[in-house]
């Protein structure tokens, strides 16, 4: 059987939580016969990390491609916004969506997967059938951005997100004849939204990170994430409003690791005593090895957060939310809050101790719940079970719920 499997973007480098679920789905597939990964090209994307790509999963075939211009993008966000609502996509979609890609799979036959929610552009009009692997349901995450909005002008551009995104969202799920979701509460957002069951649950995992060396400090504590992702901004922004006061009292400092900083974003973290922003890591191990704790302030966003399970596979204890702590098992690792204040509350009572003990545990609950072999044991099970792979490869499969 021809397997063509779609990616929106080249998945290195892994410097959010999208890419690392891309890179984990063809990892488990790279050994599949007659295999092809069909993939757009980041605007910076270089040579060498195509070369990269290539390597690790050899020996898939992977073909690359160009996004497609916005032909009206001379004039900013109207053109762009005017041409992707023509298109039926959301914005965001439209600017990884290329046609010569979408051409060369209506030339293809067989079965197919989508890899997250932006892939799904390519589901119409082509001959194959789709699975569909989305990272969140899109209706009900861009949702809650209206909610979080704090003026009309945002406000009002969550609303068309909403609308649009939606409207996509379902048109793609028509053509698909299976979909996967990453935690049981995104399956049922996907039955509540849409009136569709989840073929299965793909829980997103992380590998342990090979030669990581913990060396813990009293009071250092890390915050990770996307900086351009809007439901992290919001949430740390009121973390650091309401529950680091007491924490920075007390001696505390905090890091901030993640992509997408802009110098703005950079000068207002800035201004809050013993916050250090650092940006964007490649490698993690150096720069959560000296972590005695993580935060997680999410009061937003939807699926397993990739931030969570990161931390957690370098032996960082997580204090979090109940949506940052979304499709883990209850685990001494994590400690879960309603608010800034009493997130902070409990990481001044959690003594030296109890920390080295979630630590412990932390590792575990990765290394057995949300492993790369457990992944794409997982994966490969349910997508043979519903005749995606010639051969059913090891049980597992998490069913839908």
């Amino acid at each position: 059987m021809t397997l063509s499997v779609v990616s929106s973007y080249l998945p290195i480098p892994l410097d959010r939580g999208d890419p690392v679920r891309v890179a984990m789905v063809l990892r488990a597939l790279a050994q599949v016969p007659d295999c092809t990964l069909l993939v757009v090209r980041r605007p910076d994307t270089t040579a060498d990390q195509e070369e990269q790509l290539r390597e690790m999963l050899h020996p898939m075939r992977v073909r690359t491609f160009e996004a497609t211009p916005f032909r009206y993008d001379r004039l900013g966000p109207p053109g762009r916004y005017s041409q992707a609502l023509t298109s039926g996509l959301p914005p965001w979609v439209r600017s990884r969506y290329s046609a010569d890609l979408h051409d060369e799979l209506r030339r293809r036959d067989g079965a197919a997967i989508a890899l997250g929610e932006a892939a799904g552009a390519y589901v119409h009009g082509t001959g194959l059938r789709w699975h569909w692997d989305k990272a969140n349901v899109l209706a009900a995450s861009v949702r809650q951005e209206i909610e979080a909005a704090g003026d009309l002008t945002y406000r009002l551009r969550a609303r068309y997100l909403t609308a649009v995104s939606t409207r996509f969202e379902r048109r793609a799920l028509a053509s698909c004849a299976t979909v996967s979701v990453t935690s049981a509460d995104e399956a049922e957002r996907l039955r509540r939204h849409h009136d569709r069951a989840a073929t299965f649950v793909l829980p997103s995992c992380v590998p342990l990170p090979s030669g990581h060396q913990p060396r813990p400090q009293e009071r250092e504590l890390v915050w990770l994430g996307s900086f351009a992702y809007e439901p992290n901004l919001t949430g740390l922004r009121r973390f650091l409003a309401e529950g680091w006061p007491a924490l920075a009292r007390a001696g505390y400092t905090l890091t901030l690791i993640g992509s997408g900083l802009t110098a703005p974003v950079r000068a207002e973290l800035d201004r809050h005593p013993g916050v250090r922003v650092r940006g964007y890591v490649e490698d993690l191990r150096g720069a959560l090895a000296n972590a005695r704790a993580g935060v997680v302030p999410l009061w937003s966003g939807a699926g397993v957060k990739l931030k969570t399970l990161t931390l957690l596979a370098h032996a960082v204890p997580v204090f979090t939310t109940a949506v940052g702590a979304e499709g883990v098992p209850a685990s001494p690792a994590v400690r879960i809050a309603a608010d800034p204040t009493a997130m902070a509350a409990e990481l001044l009572a959690t003594t030296s101790t109890a920390l080295d003990t979630m630590a412990a545990e932390a590792t575990r609950l990765v290394g057995q719940e949300f492993s790369e072999d457990r992944f794409a044991e997982r994966l490969r099970t349910a997508l043979a079970a519903d005749g995606y792979l010639a051969e059913r490869g090891a049980t597992g499969a998490e069913p839908a719920r």
